[in-house]
């Protein structure tokens, strides 16, 4: 009996040692509080971020990233890079400009959500960010106003980065905090294992195991 229950023990002890390192160096899970990246991530959503790429690449241009806040650093933030170390960064009359070029645009359609009681309505663009290789990084954001939507030039220094929500005009991010260090970024959110509508109290079925772009 004694040495089925050391057995026991010892099993346990070994799957908690194998979820501590996975945690700490391979994969986390992250819960979606607030709606500044819709339509990428949901309020509900549940992601899992790769802790792993950034150990062999830096981030780049147009990935989704887990960090902590640089104003209360036990706070995790998501956020898209839009600025890499070197960049010029501007946001003017609602278009985001790297080292002076215009993103481009296309326009996809309405969309319009609510949250927190407060309900926007608003248009969906494909926005094309520049990769530092060549090509470009295509993913969607929102527009509901005009909220942010012209900004000083910002100049990334070496070793931080810029970030910006999807929902461009519903985003509390570095055009009013500033940039965010290398070292405080978490790692780059891979997909949507779980999703929760809070309205309908139900699942988002639709949305499990969705790859983040």
């Amino acid at each position: 009996m004694g040495k089925k229950i050391y057995e026991n023990l010892k099993s346990f002890a070994i799957a908690l040692i194998l979820a501590l390192i996975i945690r700490t160096f391979i994969v986390q899970s992250f819960h979606i509080p607030s709606g500044s990246m819709i339509p990428t991530l949901l309020v509900g959503d549940f992601i899992l971020v790769d802790k792993v790429t950034y150990h062999f690449r830096e981030p780049e241009r147009g990935d989704v990233v887990v960090f902590h806040f640089p104003l209360n650093e036990d706070v995790y933030y998501v956020k898209r890079i839009v600025g890499v170390p070197g960049d010029k960064v501007q946001v003017k009359n609602g278009k985001l400009y790297i080292n002076d070029k215009p993103c481009k645009y296309q326009f996809v359609g309405n969309y319009s959500y609510e949250e927190k009681g407060n309900f926007y309505k608003g248009n969906l663009y494909y926005e094309f960010l520049p990769k530092r290789e060549g090509g470009v990084k295509k993913h969607l954001i929102l527009k509901t106003g005009i909220q942010g939507d012209n900004t000083e030039v910002f100049v990334v220094p070496k070793g931080k980065y810029f970030m910006m929500g999807d929902n461009r005009n519903n985003s509390y991010d570095s055009r009013y905090w500033g940039f965010v260090d290398r070292d405080k970024i978490v790692g780059i959110a891979r997909i949507i294992f779980f999703s929760w509508d809070g309205q309908k109290h139900l699942p988002r079925f639709n949305r499990l195991f969705k790859i983040i772009n």
